[in-house]
């Protein structure tokens, strides 16, 4: 059953019983009113007949009238002074009765006061007050009957009016209650239609909010859960994304090599080669085996980082990380005819030292390949931010986005020349993204380049040295 139905009927249910009971209420108090008053006239009525009745017999019966002369008096002054719903009895005589009813019958009077009752008498509703009189030591009982049927009639008719106002009422609120209730849940079943829709793929509808009440609220918790669900399903495309393009460049990058293992392999078993030729093969092999090396451990570097999601940091100067850089890179930059110029501001920085050294020194690494015999790199720590600049060849603006994709080379053939892999970049964001830090590179054609590493990011830490 649906929300709104349920809603109405219980609204509907619930003004049915109201009504009902108003209408049950007002019947009663209506009908016991009407009834009282009727009972009330008759009684008066009654005790003012009796009472003349019995004041005139006491002025005019003498002591010398006998049985029959007192009877026919009391006859007399009762149709003198009663009237069509009168009665009178002597003992179990009727002296006078023009009403069509026995009165002894249903009210057997025994006492001067005054009672009544109410009965069911040929389809009418009588009602029968009588009390008792002593003249002359003679008991008399005087009766009212009345026709009190109509008051009867008047209730029932009262009882139709208030069903038939009732059910109105009750049809009117259960079409008011089932428009309003229709209204107020319209934005759940737009709810529903969008939770629907997000069931079968269509992450991007959101509903529209009208209101600030529970449902204004529920529907903006919706948009947030859809927004949440949108971002993480499109995090987990892109992943499948990068997934594929890992996955399809690592091949693209072994085949290079295990093609020439191979050719090498079949060339010195199917061919006699002199000596010069099979130490060419062995060179070549044993360097294509090399590069898979390598290869599989970067492979494995990169996919231990990602993987080292709670690695524990610890408060380290910048002066001592650069230093170790320094030591690491000397030799290389010796050989290279480069020279690398520091400079640092930077105190404590939270880290893991040995990872951290090894972004620098992989940045320093490729802005030694990227340079001319003579420049100078320069090594930079200030304001949060250590970065790495080379004045070289540069990289395109199209180029940038896509550095720290695993296997991405911007000069393939110099890649490889130099030994490298595709991966420096890939690991360098992974240890930034483990410190809390952030990537950056910025490069002009011709000009240079600048990767920084901001540790002012959210969940980095660092401290300025003159703190």
């Amino acid at each position: 059953m649906k929300l709104w139905l349920k809603v109405s009927l219980c609204a509907v249910v619930m003004v049915t019983l109201s009504t009902t009971a108003c209408s049950l209420l007002l019947l009663l108090r209506s009908g016991q009113s009407n009834l009282n008053l009727a009972i009330d006239n008759a009684l008066a009525n009654q005790q003012i007949r009796a009472a003349s009745w019995q004041s005139a017999m006491q002025t005019r019966l003498d002591e010398s009238y006998g049985e029959t002369a007192a009877r026919s008096l009391a006859k007399y002054l009762m149709g003198q002074l009663g009237d069509s719903s009168t009665a009178l009895l002597c003992g179990t005589d009727v002296i006078y009765n023009t009403t069509t009813v026995s009165p002894e019958e249903y009210l057997p009077v025994t006492a001067e006061a005054q009672q009544y009752i109410i009965e069911d008498i040929d389809d009418k509703t009588m009602l029968i007050a009588g009390s008792a009189a002593t003249v002359n030591e003679t008991r008399y009982r005087i009766y009212v009957i009345k026709d009190i049927t109509h008051v009867f009639t008047g209730i029932r008719e009262l009882a139709y009016s208030f069903a038939a106002i009732s059910l109105c009422v009750i049809l009117a609120a259960g079409a008011v209650t089932v428009f309003i209730t229709r209204a107020l849940l319209k934005p759940i079943a737009t709810l529903k239609e969008n939770t629907s829709l997000i069931a079968n793929g269509v992450y991007g509808n959101r509903v529209t909010i009208a209101e600030r009440d529970e449902i204004g609220e529920l529907g903006e918790d919706f948009n947030r859960m859809a927004e949440a669900v949108e971002t993480h399903i499109q995090e987990l495309r892109d992943e499948a994304e990068r997934r594929t393009m890992f996955m399809s460049a690592l091949t693209h990058e072994l085949k290079t090599p295990m093609t020439g293992i191979k050719g090498n392999a079949q060339t010195l078993l199917a061919t006699k080669l002199t000596e010069e030729e099979r130490e060419d093969a062995l060179y070549a092999i044993d360097a294509a085996c090399t590069r898979v090396e390598r290869l599989s451990q970067k492979l494995m570097q990169l996919i231990v980082l990602r993987q080292s999601r709670n690695m524990l940091l610890s408060p380290v100067p910048a002066a001592v990380l650069i230093a170790d850089v320094q030591a690491a890179c000397a030799e290389q930059l010796r050989i290279r005819g480069l020279t690398l110029k520091t400079a640092n501001d930077m105190g404590l920085v939270m880290m893991e030292r040995d990872l951290l050294a090894d972004l620098f020194i992989n940045l320093i690494d490729n802005a030694g390949k990227a340079s001319r015999r003579g420049d100078i790199i320069e090594l930079n720590a200030h304001g949060g931010i250590i970065s790495v600049t080379d004045h070289g060849i540069g990289i395109a603006e199209s180029e940038l986005d896509k550095l720290t994709q695993p296997f991405y080379m911007v000069d393939k053939s110099r890649t490889r020349k130099e030994g490298g892999a595709g991966l420096g970049l890939a690991l360098c964001d992974e240890i930034a993204h483990l410190h809390g830090a952030r990537l950056i590179i910025n490069s002009t054609p011709g000009i240079g380049t600048t990767v920084s590493v901001v540790f002012d990011a959210e969940g980095a830490q660092y401290e300025k040295a003159n703190q």
